[in-house]
């Protein structure tokens, strides 16, 4: 789940709104089962007489008072942010806000598994460590068609919001999913004001970093008429907000074992040119670094109408709401293709240097290169790739996404007579997600200079590579004496030094509906009895779900191992390999990276790159000419089984063999899922005063859940495209024979006639349809008890039991696989160069073909956790409390992921791959913590200082973790770095920190309102398997970030502020998680990103 919302609270921004405050509510007529957190926060008795007599004003200390009545009343254990507590700090999401809760944390990435997207306003929402956390409006759910199932919380404005709820503990009544907590976001109806209301605010946000402003702005107006057939109430409003950011990254490439020699210059298993093995180190493949710019755009509408009989027993409320989310990022990145180094013979110290190594075996300085392999230009006529230097992605990527979500909601309440109460409740959502991701690649050599320093920022420079094997001799343009950076050609930014290397492109169009409906019936006893009240109800909801979700279609445009070489930037381009027509397409330019990191450390890209100049995902159809025009100029192209032409490497996704006709999708990439769920429960309320005026209450039921879930699908097998010719492989084996420089012997060339003709059986493009109806269901029992014992003080107990459901994302059905051949590989995960007979004949053995298998789980079954509660709690003021939490939680079906080697038949042949799925584990993973909250306002201190408060709050949570399934430590594509050994058994749950807390002081002078608060988490495990190679687990170091506002109330209808958003422009840094010389799992750096600090100014108006 992601989050999200901004600061300014669209109907929260003058004092003279007044809140309820938590002495003014008394529970009238109860609507049984209504499933609302205003109902089910609902204060329902007026604070202890006995708490000091203190005065609330409205604004900020209000809205601490109600949240803080919300909290001490409840049935369960909950936490509250009122619309004021959003407005009054900066945050520019939901998420931003929900962080300061005791136990929340949230997550700064876009997405966990992939740690190399950075979310400047937070994603995923982790509570008491665990990210099974279920999102709802006004106690309803909140769908989404995307691959969570969840609406974003980074796609809700928060200018709609009344105010959020974190449950932390289940009823019977509330809808299962939570295991972690709720989180319930409340928007704004008629009736929660007494009567005309008309709010504006305005605000200008700008980002430090990205060196940009936007406007936010809302408005909203409600009001309420009592008439002859009761009281009617309208409420309409509306919310746009943009925001620009950047955040940049700097990394170290894959940090693996790897053999020391003697004189630096070669890496090969035996001594090679007198060069002799000295020993290993822990040193990376290179570093990379990365420049990110944002543009998020928010569009927000909610409208509501109200009306209540004219003896108050009935209310009728009617509900629109629409969230519209955009966001665009372009991203320039220079990442060292570890895939081209790790097959050339990895990376080692640059010819006449040596690696510096610590005292346990780890790098801290040196200049690393690695061989560039096979260069088929040497026997062309430009010989130009060097002999060494790392090769680089140069990637000039661009996303643009949409997503829609417009929620029509109906509740009827029915107090049918002084006891019996109905509440009926319906819900429609729709919801449309859209996303192009696309990117293209250019590449360059270089070596890497790295110097880590520490915990601190490495330096890293990336510098010309060494051209020649040796010393170059003789003239250059010859096999022996490339022309890569010599001459004038001396610049990263010459389009002489790089060329296309690759394209990706990625699209993703879902679309889903959902439908609920709620029945539910309360009795109540009268109050001189134990039992007060029996509540019961039913609930229906199903869910119909299209994804369609491309592959990250990633495929060639040209490489230096083929056809004459590569296509450089400044070749002739005409499409056709045969010919030299045309002119260089010019579609590249240089960046710079200024203000790296904000010049934090030199940019090591020096100069800057050569990246593509247009807009990948804006411009598509002009970025799929120039892919598919380059990559014809590479070479020729092929045919799909069924005739129609394409190119030998990467083809548009519109293009790809077995798409389905008119749009991006084969056909296993379209899955849709149906998911009906069926719920009924009973649960009695008690409360009850013993004779030393002690009070005893709760509540106890159990609910039962049923589901059904149809997932459609396919198990997909493609098609033989650019597999070496007979006559391909004839010509490499005779250039092997001859000796020519750099020549090799395609992998597949080296496997028998007869399992060449195997594979090419195997990869026959065949879909085969496999749909899964999977059904579970569950008991839910819960108990939630408090003992009163005056004086402000109480004492809370809980149990229950709940269910997660696996995200829509994890049980796509979808089936592919993928063949792939290669040499041999040694001890360092080489590959071996296939070697060959005098007489043209080659050694058998050579070779090993393995699959890729990517799937789906549809058989996902639920997390299951059992929670316990304890809390005491002291009030001692309207604002001012002591409260300590301790929890404990035992799950089960943990999701974690399963690698292993399985055999797949199709056509009648059989091959191995290797199959990462999600799964459920075996393993009972634990979770033990507490939660220390304060808060107070110092009304008591003399002069300026009475207008003082502070809430701050502590939690500490520790976890025993589920491991996940890896291959064996002899498996060739561990190896070869492909795959982690590592399991994670000790490691602790994804996104739990050990520590965190929250500190925000407060002050009133007059007309000036003051706020800052500090949010700090320790460090934690981000992802147990990377999404990219080497797929170490990651984890992030320690954060904290500072943030702060200022306003002045000009009138009791205006007041302007400035907010600022990470004043101490934190770092964000990660670490991989690897096995040393001596198999320790240790942690080694990864990534430092910097985001913008970010300013606002600030107008409200009331009226």
């Amino acid at each position: 789940m992601k989050a999200g919302a901004s600061l300014v609270a669209l109907c929260l921004a003058a004092p003279t709104l007044a809140q309820t405050a938590a002495g003014d509510v008394s529970q009238t007529s109860i609507a049984p089962g209504v499933d609302n957190a205003d109902n089910q926060a609902e204060p329902t008795q007026a604070p202890d007489d006995t708490a000091a007599p203190d005065i609330v004003v409205t604004g900020f200390r209000q809205s601490l008072s109600t949240a803080q009545g919300i909290k001490r009343n409840s049935d369960v254990i909950v936490d509250s942010v009122t619309a004021e507590d959003i407005g009054a700090l900066p945050d520019r999401s939901v998420t931003e806000t929900l962080q300061r809760i005791p136990g929340v944390s949230i997550n700064r990435f876009a997405a966990g598994v992939d740690p190399d997207h950075f979310s400047v306003e937070g994603s995923g929402v982790v509570v008491r460590g665990l990210t099974y956390v279920r999102s709802e409006f006004n106690g309803r759910d909140a769908f989404s068609a995307g691959n969570s199932g969840g609406l974003s919380f980074a796609d809700v404005p928060s200018e709609l919001l009344g105010g959020v709820d974190v449950f932390k503990s289940p009823s019977a009544d509330r809808i299962e999913g939570g295991i972690a907590g709720v989180v319930n976001l409340r928007t704004r109806k008629p009736f929660d004001q007494k009567g005309l209301l008309v709010s504006a605010n305005a605000e200008m946000n700008y980002g430090e970093f990205a060196k940009k402003g936007a406007p936010s702005l809302s408005a909203l107006v409600s009001n309420r008429w009592e008439t002859g057939i009761g009281e009617f109430g309208l409420l309409g409003s509306i919310s746009y907000s943009q925001l620009y950011t950047r955040a940049d990254r700097l990394g170290i490439s894959s940090f693996r074992v790897r053999p020391i020699y003697s004189d630096g210059t070669r890496n090969d298993v035996v001594a090679f040119d007198g060069a002799t093995q000295t020993g290993g180190g822990l040193f990376p493949r290179g570093a990379v670094i990365g420049s990110q710019d944002f543009n998020r755009e928010r569009y927000g509408y909610s409208a509501a109408a109200q009306w209540r009989s004219t003896d108050g027993s009935i209310e009728a409320t009617a509900q629109f709401l629409r969230s519209d989310a955009r966001q665009a990022w372009n991203e320039r990145t220079i990442e060292i293709a570890t895939d081209n180094v790790t097959t050339n013979g990895d990376s080692r110290a640059r010819a006449g240097t040596t690696l510096n190594f610590d005292d346990s075996g780890l790098f801290e300085s040196g200049i690393i290169t690695a061989p560039t392999g096979w260069r088929a230009d040497q026997q062309g006529l430009d010989p130009r790739t060097p002999a060494s230097g790392l090769q680089s992605n140069n990637q000039g990527r661009e996303q643009i996404s949409k997503n829609v979500t417009t929620d029509y909601s109906f509740n009827l309440k029915w107090d049918v007579s002084s006891r019996l109460g109905l509440n009926l409740d319906y819900q429609h959502v729709v919801s449309t997600n859209r996303t192009v991701d696309n990117g293209l690649w250019t590449s360059s050599y270089q070596d890497a200079q790295i110097r880590l320093n520490g915990k601190g920022i490495p330096e890293v420079s990336f510098i010309a590579p060494q051209t020649c094997d040796t010393t170059c001799v003789g003239t250059p343009g010859t096999d022996v004496y490339p022309t890569y950076f010599s001459g004038t050609h001396q610049s990263f930014i010459d389009p002489y030094n790089t060329f296309y290397r690759s394209a990706m492109d990625h699209a993703e169009e879902s679309d889903g509906n959902s439908d609920a409906v709620r029945l539910d019936l309360e009795y109540s006893f009268p109050e001189s009895g134990f039992l007060r009240a029996v509540r019961a109800g039913g609930r229906f909801a199903q869910r119909d779900t299209v994804s369609r979700f491309s592959a990250y279609n990633w495929g060639v445009l040209s490489e230096q191992w083929g056809n004459n070489g590569p296509v450089w930037l400044t070749d002739n381009v005409d499409g056709d390999p045969t010919t030299d027509g045309g002119a260089p397409p010019n579609v590249t330019q240089p960046f710079f990276y200024n203000n790296f990191l904000q010049d934090r450390t030199p940019s090591p890209a020096g100069p800057g790159r050569l990246f593509y100049s247009g807009r990948p995902a804006s411009n598509l159809e002009q970025y799929r000419e120039l892919g598919l025009l380059i990559g014809r100029e590479w070479q020729p192209g092929t045919t799909c089984a069924d005739g129609r032409a394409i190119n030998a490497g990467w083809n548009p996704l519109n293009q790809r063999c077995d798409v389905v006709p008119g749009t991006d999708y084969l056909r296993g990439e379209v899955n849709p899922q149906t998911e009906r769920n069926k719920a009924a429960y009973i649960m009695a309320r008690f409360d009850t005063e013993f004779g030393n005026g002690w009070k005893f209450n709760g509540n106890v039921g159990v609910r039962y859940t049923s589901t059904q879930r149809i997932s459609q699908g396919f198990q997909s097998f493609p098609t033989v495209t650019s597999l070496p010719t007979a006559a391909q492989c004839s010509e490499a084996i005779g250039q092997v024979i001859a000796g020519e420089t750099g020549a090799t012997v395609p992998a597949f060339c080296a496997l028998p006639s007869a399992q060449q003709a195997s594979y090419q059986n195997f990869l026959n493009g065949a879909v085969v349809a496999n749909n899964v109806d999977l059904t579970y269901d569950y008991w839910l029992p819960s108990l939630n008890v408090r003992l009163e014992v005056g004086n402000g003080l109480q004492f809370r107990a809980a149990y229950g039991k709940g269910v997660s459901p696996p995200s829509p994302g994890l049980v796509r059905n979808y089936y592919t696989v993928g063949l792939t051949t290669q040499s041999q590989l040694d001890s360092t995960g080489a590959q071996v160069p296939i070697v060959v007979n005098p007489d043209g004949t080659l050694p058998p053995n050579q070779v090993q073909v393995f699959g890729q298998f990517n799937a789906g789980n549809p058989y996902l079954l639920p997390t299951e956790a059992d929670s316990f509660d304890l809390t005491g709690e002291w009030y001692f003021s309207r604002v001012g409390s002591i409260t300590v939490s301790g929890f404990y939680k035992r799950l089960s079906k943990v999701l974690t992921n399963d690698t292993q080697r399985q055999t797949f038949t199709n056509n009648g042949e059989s091959f191995e791959a290797i199959v990462t799925t999600p799964v459920n584990s075996d393993a009972t993973g634990h979770i033990r913590g507490v939660e220390v909250g304060y808060q107070q306002t110092y009304d008591f201190l003399p002069g300026a200082l009475k207008g003082l408060g502070l809430q701050a709050n502590y939690t500490f949570i520790s976890s025993s973790g589920v491991p996940q399934a890896v291959l064996s430590a002899t498996d060739p594509a561990v190896a070869a770095g492909q795959q982690p050994t590592i399991t994670g058994t000790n490691f602790p749950l994804q996104g739990l920190s050990k520590h965190q807390f929250n500190i925000t002081p407060f002050i009133d002078i007059g007309a000036l309102s003051l706020r800052a608060s500090y949010n700090w988490r320790s460090d934690y495990l981000l992802t147990l398997r990377d999404v990219i190679t080497p797929f170490d687990p990651i984890f992030q170091r320690a954060y904290g970030q500072m943030d702060a506002s200022a306003f002045l109330q000009v009138t009791p209808q205006f007041r302007i502020g400035i907010q600022g958003v990470n004043l101490t422009n934190a770092m964000t840094v990660t670490e991989a998680a690897v096995a040393d010389q001596n198999d320790a799992i240790r942690r080694v750096p990864r990534q430092w990103y910097v985001n913008d600090r970010r300013y606002s100014i600030v107008a409200r108006m009331n009226f």
